[in-house]
C-alpha cells in the first residue's frame, strides 16, 4: 500500500484465491506499523505497540483516580485489568480496540453520571468511531457499548415517574444521536458500508471463526485464563461481600460483556476494562466505610504513603527519568555499547526462517505450488514473496470450500491427496511434527527435500 499509494482492493498474496475481493479491516494500522517498521525496523513496531499498551494502562488509571478512588486500590485494579489485557498485547491492529474501549467506556459512563455533556459526547466519540473503522474491524464493539447505554436509558424511562422523565427523554436522544452519528462516521473509510457487511459476515460465520484460537471460548485449564478468572471470583466477592445496589447500566454492562466473553476469549479485554471502573467504585466505598480493623489501618497508611509518593515523584519527572533509563538498560542500543538485551527479530525456533533461507538458496528444490501452515501464511507474503501460498490467515478473501478444503488436508482427512492434486500442490512446508509430514513421509511419489528443528518440507517427485 506505502510503495502504491492504494488501499489493497484484491487479494494478491495466494494462488487459491487470486484476484479475489478484500475488504481491509485494519488498514490505517497497517500503515501505521509498516510505517514505523521502514523506519526503525521490528523494534520501530514494537515501540508504536507498546506506547498503546501504555496508554491503555495510563487512561484507565487515570480514570479511576478521577473518579475517587484511592491511590493503592485504583493502581491494583488497573494492574489487575492490564493482566488480563496483556494476554493479547502483540504487535498487531487490534490493539486499537483495547485503546478506543477505554475512552469509549469512560466517556460513556461520565456522561450517565452527568459528567460530560451530550455536545462533549456527540462531538468526541463519533470522531474517534471514524478513525476506529479505519484502524481495526472491531469498531462494532463501540456500538454494543452505546447500546447497552441506550437500553438502559430506555428501560428507565419506561419505569421512571412523570418528573424523571424529562431528563432520561434528553439522555435517550443524546444517546441515540451518537449511535446514529457513530454509525454514519464509521462510513468514512475506503470500502464504506462494505466494512461494516464484512465485519458481520465475519463474526457471523462459524467456519471462519473457528479458524482462530481468539475467537473461541476461554479454556479455563490454559494458565492464561489465570487474570480473567480473578476479575471473575473479584466480581463475585462484590456481589456477595459489598451486595452494591449497581445501576441497571452497570448490570447491562457487567451481564453483556461476561456473556460475551465467555463466548470468546477476546473479549476478555473487553469485560475487564468496561468492568474495572464499576468494581473499583465499589470496592472503594466498601473499604472506606468498614468499620477500622488491623487490616484495614495498613492498608489506609500504605495508600496514604504512595499518595505522597505519587504526588512528590510526578512533580520532579521522575516518572520519565524511570522510562527512559529503563528503555536504555533493556534496549541498550549500540550508542550505549553492546547488543540488545531484548530482541526484536522474528524467532527462528517458531519460523521458518532456515527453511526460507534454504529455498533462497535453491530455488529449484521445489516447483510449483506450495502447501504451507496456517500460521505460517502470514509470514511466507514477507519473507518470500514470489512465492503465492495456498493459505494465509485473513481467511475472508476465501471461499468456504477453500477453507475446508485447506483444514480436510491440514489435518491430514481422508481424501486429503486429493485436495492437494486439486490444486496443483507440489510440495509442502510444514512444522516439523505436522501430522501431513508423516502422511507424505510414507508415499512413494513424495520425497524430503528439507529438514530443520523447526519445519520441513516434502516434494512431489514428477
Amino acid at each position: 500500500m506505502l510503495q502504491h499509494r492504494a488501499i489493497l482492493r484484491t487479494e494478491i498474496f495466494s494462488y487459491t484465491c487470486p484476484g479475489a475481493p478484500l475488504v481491509e479491516m485494519w488498514w490505517l494500522s497497517e500503515i501505521v506499523l509498516a510505517l514505523a517498521g521502514n523506519l526503525l525496523g521490528w523494534g520501530g513496531i514494537v515501540l508504536v505497540a507498546s506506547v498503546v499498551c501504555a496508554t491503555i494502562v495510563w487512561l484507565l488509571h487515570r480514570q479511576l483516580l478521577a473518579e475517587g478512588n484511592e491511590l493503592l486500590l485504583a493502581t491494583v485494579f488497573t494492574l489487575l485489568a492490564t493482566a488480563v489485557c496483556a494476554t493479547h498485547w502483540l504487535a498487531r491492529p487490534h490493539l486499537a480496540t483495547q485503546l478506543m474501549v477505554v475512552v469509549f467506556a469512560w466517556q460513556l459512563r461520565w456522561f450517565n453520571r452527568g459528567r460530560v455533556t451530550p455536545r462533549r459526547l456527540l462531538v468526541l466519540l463519533p470522531l474517534l468511531m471514524a478513525l476506529w473503522a479505519n484502524l481495526h474491524g472491531s469498531f462494532i464493539i463501540g456500538f454494543v457499548l452505546i447500546g447497552i447505554y441506550l437500553t438502559a436509558a430506555v428501560v428507565k424511562w419506561v419505569r421512571a415517574t412523570a418528573e424523571q422523565r424529562p431528563a432520561l427523554h434528553e439522555r435517550m436522544t443524546a444517546l441515540l444521536a451518537l449511535e446514529i452519528a457513530c454509525f454514519l462516521t464509521s462510513l468514512l473509510n475506503p470500502n464504506g458500508w462494505k466494512l461494516l457487511v464484512q465485519v458481520i459476515r465475519y463474526t457471523s460465520n462459524p467456519l471462519m471463526m473457528g479458524m482462530t484460537q481468539e475467537f473461541l471460548p476461554p479454556n479455563f485449564h490454559d494458565l492464561g485464563t489465570l487474570p480473567f478468572v480473578i476479575v471473575l471470583v473479584v466480581t463475585l466477592l462484590m456481589l456477595l461481600i459489598v451486595r452494591p445496589r449497581l445501576d441497571l447500566t452497570d448490570k447491562l454492562l457487567l451481564i453483556v460483556w461476561l456473556v460475551l466473553s465467555l463466548r470468546m476469549v477476546r473479549n476478555g479485554p473487553v469485560f475487564a476494562l468496561v468492568a474495572t471502573p464499576i468494581l473499583a467504585e465499589h470496592w472503594n466505598a466498601y473499604l472506606c466505610a468498614a468499620a477500622p480493623s488491623r487490616i484495614l489501618r495498613r492498608y489506609r497508611g500504605l495508600s496514604a504513603r504512595l499518595t505522597s509518593i505519587d504526588q512528590m515523584a510526578g512533580s520532579c519527572g521522575l516518572p520519565a527519568l524511570a522510562t527512559i533509563a529503563m528503555i536504555l538498560v533493556l534496549a541498550k542500543p549500540r550508542l550505549f555499547g553492546g547488543q540488545p538485551l531484548l530482541t526484536t527479530e522474528l524467532p527462528a525456533t517458531q519460523f521458518p526462517v532456515a527453511a526460507v533461507e534454504f529455498l533462497r538458496q535453491s530455488p529449484n528444490a521445489v516447483h510449483g505450488e506450495m502447501f504451507n501452515d496456517y500460521v505460517w501464511g502470514g509470514y511466507f507474503t514477507l519473507a518470500m514473496p514470489e512465492r503465492k501460498v495456498f493459505f494465509h490467515p485473513i481467511v475472508l478473501v476465501y471461499e468456504e470450500e477453500v477453507i475446508r478444503d485447506f483444514l480436510r488436508a491440514n489435518n491430514g482427512e481422508p481424501g486429503w491427496e486429493d485436495i492437494l492434486a486439486k490444486y496443483h500442490v507440489n510440495w509442502t512446508i510444514l512444522p516439523r511434527e505436522h501430522r501431513l509430514n508423516r502422511f507424505l513421509a510414507r508415499r512413494a511419489d513424495w520425497r524430503l527435500v528439507y529438514s530443520d528443528p523447526v519445519a520441513t518440507i516434502y516434494g512431489r517427485i514428477p
